[in-house]
């Protein structure tokens, strides 16, 4: 394991706030484990059972879920200093409806969750992990619940706004970026991506946003006539 890396995994907020000289203790306790992943690679295959959840230090790799036909559908993309499959990890009996896949080349750390959960309460790091764990794991959830409130609206122009609106919300500024490109943008919101762009382009004409690629500009809208 390298400075950098070493440097890249004290920064993650699951482990933000352990002691310095207890570091190298606690990532021994964890049973941790560095892997690379080349390109395109799959990182976790469905069916599995996981008790190691991973933190990407580098590159970016995207969940998504397969169904009895193993059709695939975008869940989300992991970006460096995040941690994934922790609620897997967590529930280490149950199987996983997901797979991984690193979209360029990346490394991740792999740690084991379980050990958090058993670690000595006399370690002065085990109450710190247990608090960034559970700050993780609520945040998670709540951008799940946010998801889900976006993808019940009727139609293409409320996802996009409901998810617009949230992100504002969540950034404190009418002018934002979102982490999607156009494609994970419609994927997050299952939509087709065409249909979406046709709403994007119509609600810019009548006043509601401006965008250009990821960057986002929230207007007060059309008047009276905003629904």
């Amino acid at each position: 394991m390298t400075i950098s890396h070493l440097d890249l995994i004290r920064k993650a907020h699951i482990f933000r706030g352990v002691p310095a000289a207890e570091f190298t203790t606690m990532l021994e306790s964890l049973d941790s484990q560095l892997k690379s992943y080349r390109s395109g690679q799959i990182v976790i295959p469905a069916g599995r059972r996981v008790r190691r959840a991973g933190l990407l230090l580098e590159g970016s790799v995207t969940v998504y879920r397969t169904d009895f036909w193993s059709e695939k559908h975008f869940l989300e993309t992991i970006r460096p200093g995040s941690i994934f499959l922790e609620s897997f990890a967590c529930a280490e009996k149950r199987v996983t409806n997901i797979f991984v896949r690193a979209d360029i080349p990346s490394v991740i750390l792999w740690f084991n969750i379980q050990d958090i959960l058993r670690l000595d309460d006399s370690c002065d790091y085990h109450s710190i992990l247990v608090r960034n764990l559970m700050n993780e794991i609520s945040a998670k959830n709540i951008d799940l619940n946010a998801k889900i409130v976006h993808m019940s609206q009727h139609t293409t122009k409320e996802k996009l706004l409901s998810y617009l609106s949230e992100e504002s919300i969540r950034q404190n500024s009418s002018e934002f970026d979102i982490p999607f490109d156009r494609q994970q943008l419609a994927d997050y919101l299952s939509v087709e991506r065409s249909a979406m762009a046709a709403v994007l382009s119509s609600l810019v004409k009548d006043g509601y946003l401006k965008t250009k690629k990821n960057h986002f500009i929230l207007l007060p809208g059309p008047g009276d006539s905003q629904e």
